[in-house]
């Protein structure tokens, strides 16, 4: 082969390996754009109105909870929530605070910036399964696909209820979860301003059966700033105090 005819396929193999994965992620139709900037929309600080269909298991650790949001309110001194010690809230209990995130979309993957915490989440859409030994995480492992103008996620793997002192919870209501849930996302774009995420929560530990919830963002125009929850926490202004 031609030394010029090498070159040329080793510099374009990574454009045809790109728009492979793309055209397997895509097959049913172009791309939805879900990037850009998103802020929660939808009120309350919690998946559902009504109390979902809890086990004992998870019944116990509810009543354990000491959220500083919704009927239950505790003092932020009183209240064991993961969040005030700085931990990871995990997801969905991260879409709860008023601070945006920012979806980037690749071909193999999708990638989710949150403001809180700075932390990143990535999405694997490469057609790759979980692994076969889980590693639990604070934010679990990610995979998803394409359906139509819907992004659909599942996570596993997530490092659930952790103890009375330090607890964490799908929301900011004390809604407790196992390490053995499962959560579904299903993300769409209902107009050039709102995104809607349809939320179920499998966890046979923590609840009955399954459920689902709704959230809502709007786009908006905003850069992710800097969050340190250390500095956060010391802050003496009234605004930068755990409701954020």
């Amino acid at each position: 082969m031609h030394l010029k005819t090498v070159i040329h396929t080793l510099a374009i193999w990574p454009l045809l390996v790109l728009s492979t994965v793309a055209a397997a992620q895509t097959s049913s139709g172009p791309t939805p754009d879900l990037s850009g900037v998103w802020q929660k929309s939808s009120r309350g600080q919690g998946l559902i109105e009504n109390e979902p269909p809890m086990s004992a298991w998870g019944r116990e650790r509810f009543d354990l909870a000491k959220p500083i949001h919704g009927p239950r309110t505790a003092s932020a001194t009183e209240s064991n929530a993961a969040e005030l010690t700085c931990m990871p809230m995990g997801i969905p209990a991260s879409y709860f605070r008023p601070r945006p995130f920012e979806i980037v979309q690749l071909p193999d993957r999708a990638i989710m910036l949150f403001e809180v915490g700075n932390f990143w989440r990535i999405i694997y859409m490469d057609g790759r399964d979980f692994p076969e030994v889980p590693l639990h995480t604070w934010n679990g492992y990610s995979i998803g696909h394409y359906e139509g103008d819907t992004l659909v996620i599942e996570t596993r793997h997530v490092i659930g209820w952790v103890s009375e002192q330090v607890q964490r919870w799908l929301d900011r209501l004390g809604h407790p979860f196992s390490d053995d849930v499962m959560i579904t996302e299903r993300i769409r774009r209902t107009d050039a301003d709102t995104l809607e995420n349809q939320i179920t929560i499998n966890d046979p530990v923590a609840y009955e059966r399954p459920w689902t919830g709704v959230m809502t963002y709007r786009k908006r125009d905003f850069e992710i700033a800097e969050f340190i929850c250390q500095e956060l926490m010391l802050s003496e202004l009234p605004e930068m105090r755990p409701g954020q």
